[in-house]
């Protein structure tokens, strides 16, 4: 959508005005934490069971050192409905489903860049006055806290946190559904200057500590409903977690943020050829 207005020069201070935001959100369940309850990465095993999808899974896991084995649904039929097994110390074996609830929402101003052609006025008396075209492409990334050995599906990832944990901000976030965008301003470029458009974009960040939801668990010939026979049946690990980032947006789905010009002193030699 294209909109017509005049935007005179300004410092950089005016630009950088507004702060970030720091939202918590209650727990979205009363998932428990087990960042310090094990002896094994708990933050690496909450990434690598729950890598984007919802669907459940079946898991086979070394409690002493935290080695992962996932299993077919198929497999563990096999192994507990038919054979019978007897697990081993120290391998224990695991069901259930992961969920992707908001955390905490924080907003932040991004880096300053450049989001228009350069017009350069190489007149010694007159100003330039002229209409021009700034724009660009909103953002849509995701980052996760820790590496880990199973694949995290990041095509799949985006999609839970937009449905998820992002939930709140599907109107006003551009995150999962980037895309191209213009604005036609006026613009005056004095005498021997040359100037552009700039945007200092209002950002928000979305973190989701993914929770896994246990169906149930299972050791030597013991089967529970609970994580490792504890009682609790939800379970997350503040260490873990995903960051969704994205530009919030205007009500016209423009990327918020100051537009401002910018000018500087031409260059004779370079910008002013006749």
């Amino acid at each position: 959508m294209k909109s017509r207005s005049s935007i005179k020069r300004a410092g950089i201070a005016g630009a950088l005005g507004l702060a970030s935001v720091l939202t918590c959100v209650s727990p979205a369940s009363a998932a428990t934490d087990i960042m310090r309850a094990e002896p094994f990465d708990a933050n690496k095993l909450m990434l690598s069971i729950c890598g984007g999808s919802t669907s459940r899974s079946y898991w086979l896991i070394n409690v002493q050192t935290g080695e992962l084995q996932k299993v077919t649904q198929t497999r563990w039929a096999q192994m507990f409905n038919v054979s019978s097994t007897t697990l081993r110390h120290p391998w224990e074996a695991f069901k259930g489903y992961c969920s992707y609830p908001e955390s905490s929402s924080w907003t932040w101003n991004g880096p300053e860049k450049q989001i228009s052609d350069t017009l350069v006025n190489c007149s010694s008396r007159s100003t330039m006055n002229q209409d021009i075209r700034g724009g660009g492409s909103t953002t849509s990334t995701t980052t996760n806290s820790v590496s880990v050995s199973v694949g995290i599906e990041w095509n799949v990832i985006e999609k839970v946190l937009s449905l998820q944990a992002g939930a709140s901000y599907t109107r006003s976030w551009s995150y999962a559904k980037a895309k191209e965008w213009s604005r036609t301003t006026g613009i005056s470029v004095p005498p021997r200057r040359k100037a552009w458009l700039s945007q200092r974009p209002v950002m928000r960040t979305v973190r989701s500590n993914p929770v896994f939801h246990v169906d149930e668990y299972r050791w030597g010939k013991t089967k529970v409903g609970s994580w490792r026979g504890r009682g609790y049946n939800e379970i997350v690990s503040y260490g873990a977690y995903y960051d969704a980032v994205g530009n919030v947006l205007n009500s016209d789905g423009t990327p918020s943020g100051q537009i401002v010009a910018r000018d500087r002193g031409v260059n004779s030699a370079a910008d002013c050829r006749s």
